[in-house]
């Protein structure tokens, strides 16, 4: 039991629907992507896909990630409704930052050998007014 509560946050067994998987490795994202943990996100939340993308231009992930959220100040995300498909998946969200305008968007999931993985944060559904800046 007490393992099963160890890995609720991974998500990776113990019962846990795809679903909840999926919802999980949304929140893991958003948790790093907060704390600028970027081993994290290259090395357990980012699709192989998208990592080669970084290799394809020969930069290391993480320098990429660095780039990608080193403006970017107090981000949040909100978790709508998750689309399970076989071994793909879509999570709608809200995302903001400070000073940045809110978002709907959606992030797209693929299931691998080491369960699910970012393959790509997609374009803006639609997109409302500027976040407050606390």
């Amino acid at each position: 039991m007490l393992a099963c509560a160890a890995s609720a946050y991974a998500a990776s067994g113990c019962g846990a629907s795809e679903s909840d998987q999926v919802r999980a490795k949304v929140q893991q994202f958003v948790q790093a992507a907060q704390k600028k943990d970027y081993k994290t996100l290259c090395g357990q939340v980012l699709a192989p896909s998208l990592l080669a993308r970084f290799v394809a231009v020969n930069l290391p992930c993480e320098q990429g990630m660095r780039i990608a959220l080193g403006d970017v100040r107090n981000p949040m995300l909100s978790i709508g409704r998750i689309s399970v498909n076989g071994s793909h998946a879509s999570a709608i969200t809200l995302t903001g930052a400070t000073g940045q305008r809110f978002s709907l968007d959606a992030i797209q999931l693929v299931k691998t050998s080491n369960g699910w993985r970012v393959e790509s944060l997609g374009s803006p559904v639609a997109t409302g007014g500027r976040a407050n800046t606390r």
